[in-house]
C-alpha cells in the first residue's frame, strides 16, 4: 500500500486492514502490546486487488461515463512504487 499512497499531505500512509480474528480483537479491550501487533500486521499482498481510478472523491463524473471503480489510464502514470517519476516530455507539435 505504501507504494499506491505516495503523493498528497499523506503521503504513505497505510490503512490497517484486518482479519475477521483480529477485527474483533480490536473492538475488544486490548492492551498497548496487543495493539501494538495488530499494527504490525500486514495481510499478504496477493490478498488485495488494485488498479489506477479516475478518482473516489467527490462527485466527479468521467469522461467515459464508467463507474469511478472501473480501470482508468491515467497517461505518464508511473510504476507502482516508483516516488521519483519522469516529468512527461512536452511535444511542439
Amino acid at each position: 500500500m505504501q507504494g499506491i499512497h505516495n503523493d498528497g499531505p499523506n503521503r504513505h500512509r497505510m490503512p490497517l486492514f484486518l482479519t475477521p480474528e483480529l477485527e474483533q480483537a480490536w473492538i475488544s479491550e486490548i492492551t498497548e502490546d496487543d495493539m501494538t501487533e495488530i499494527f504490525h500486521f500486514e495481510l499478504p499482498e496477493d490478498g488485495l486487488f488494485y488498479q489506477p481510478v479516475y478518482s473516489l472523491r467527490g462527485g466527479a463524473v468521467r469522461p467515459d461515463g464508467k463507474h469511478k471503480f472501473d480501470y482508468w489510464d491515467w497517461e505518464g502514470l508511473p510504476p507502482l512504487g516508483d516516488d521519483n517519476p519522469r516529468e512527461l516530455q512536452a511535444s511542439l507539435f
